[in-house]
């Protein structure tokens, strides 16, 4: 009976040093360790989304490059004819009045056009009751990673020149057309446009034009002085004041250079409200 009792109480004492006893983990592996939060991390990041489409224009997010691309189809034109070195194309809507202001349309002449047509240029006949009104300028418009809305007044034009692109109007980049862009809207429309776009930081200039009956006056002095900016002819601004000089840095580095661009690719689109009408394009150099 005793040395069952003896048994019993080693067996209890034992028990209890076993309890006692803390159990030490293994030491973990630190490299492995690192390696399996790495992997966990890189897991959980987001699928990365689509590519941006191959003509939408740089910096947009993916989405408004799809939006871009959606909305970028320019009408079927009703008839496209050639005046000098424009290359027109005439829309539904458009009118004889349109198809006779650019039948007499000339092309773009820089080297007379120092002026902006605001002002008379007696070396062409030109008389500013023609022309445009010179509104309030922006070097710098619209961030170039947004797509935002556009406003050209009722009875108005919009001129911009940098990279660009108007859903159902116009797109242009200087890299792929190898030449700067510009274009002028001009809003025959009883209500104002409101254009979505992108501009690449461009330059633009708002204002009326005061003679419908002579709007193709107004688009040759503007296409003409602006090309001569452009491309560095000896231009002015405000005033006397020269603006351009050849041989001079170029007033904005247009084309991203000191001496201006060497081609300019310039665009005329004729709208009423957002509705395009009328688009004619040419190259000056």
């Amino acid at each position: 009976m005793k040395k069952i009792l003896v048994t019993l109480v080693l067996m209890g004492l034992l028990l209890s040093a076993c309890n006692a006893v803390k159990v030490v983990e293994p030491t973990p592996d630190l490299e492995a360790t690192v390696q399996v939060m790495v992997k966990e991390a890189l897991a959980s990041q987001p699928t990365p989304g689509p590519q941006l489409a191959q003509n939408a224009p740089p910096f947009l997010t993916p989405e408004v490059s799809e939006a871009v691309e959606a909305e970028s189809e320019v009408p079927v034109a009703v008839s496209e004819t050639t005046q000098g070195k424009w290359e027109v194309s005439f829309f539904e809507g458009s009118t004889d009045q349109m198809r006779g202001w650019f039948s007499s349309l000339k092309d773009p002449n820089p080297a007379q056009w120092p002026d902006f047509p605001n002002v008379d240029n007696p070396t062409v006949s030109f008389k500013a009751a023609d022309g445009l009104e010179y509104g309030l300028d922006e070097s710098v418009f619209m961030e170039q990673n947004e797509f935002g809305q556009m406003p050209v007044q009722a009875r108005g034009y919009r001129l911009i020149s940098g990279d660009y692109n108007i859903p159902g109007i116009d797109v242009c980049e200087a890299e792929s057309e190898k030449a700067g862009c510009a274009i002028a809207i001009f809003n025959v429309g009883e209500v104002t446009a409101d254009l979505k776009a992108w501009v690449r930081q461009g330059f633009t200039v708002p204002g009326r034009y005061w003679n419908g009956d002579t709007l193709q006056l107004a688009m040759w002095g503007l296409s003409s002085h602006v090309s001569a900016n452009m491309l560095n002819y000896a231009t002015n601004g405000a005033g006397v004041d020269t603006l351009n000089q050849p041989g001079r840095t170029n007033a904005g580095a247009n084309c991203s250079v000191v001496d201006g661009c060497q081609k300019v690719r310039f665009v005329i689109a004729i709208t009423s409200g957002n509705q395009l009408l009328v688009k004619a394009v040419t190259f000056v150099e």
